[in-house]
């Protein structure tokens, strides 16, 4: 309250120009209250605030788990994994987010090379072979992607 009412802060203009006073001021106030009693105390009084919650918070809070923003699934390398589901959700599209899509893991690296090039770009197995062999690609081979030794 003193801080609001102190002249050398009453303007955007001069809060930006006594920043270097300013900021260890706030941080001292700020530092009296851990965040839930902020957020209580500025949001019972109409401020627009939130916590900021650290990664395993933002997993298991209400919200999140309400608009299915966790997803889990076994993943064939690094087994049991949650990841962040898609933020939008909408009506006629179906996510993987426990709706109809089906949920699969996050691809390893170079696990849809060698199709898309054959399929997409209709090249034949050899061809992508030996852009492998030339370490120009990598392609994904079950438990690794092939080891190409290069030339430094």
């Amino acid at each position: 309250p003193e801080l609001a009412k102190d002249e050398h802060f009453l303007t955007n203009a001069d809060r930006v120009y006594a920043r270097d006073e300013l900021i260890p001021l706030l941080n001292e106030a700020f530092s009296a209250k851990n965040r839930d009693e902020w957020w209580e105390a500025l949001g019972g009084h109409g401020f627009p605030c939130g916590p900021v919650r650290n990664v395993k918070e933002s997993f298991e809070c209400e919200q999140a788990r309400y608009r299915k923003m966790a997803l889990e699934f076994e993943h064939p390398v690094a087994g049991h994994v949650i990841v962040p589901g898609h933020p939008a959700k909408y009506s006629r599209t179906s996510l993987a987010d426990g709706s109809s899509a089906p949920l699969l893991p996050p691809p390893m690296l170079g696990e849809h090379t060698q199709e898309s090039l054959m399929n997409l770009v209709g090249m034949k197995s050899e061809d992508v072979d030996y852009l492998e062999d030339q370490g120009i690609v990598s392609c994904w081979r079950g438990n690794s992607i092939k080891e190409v030794a290069h030339a430094a």
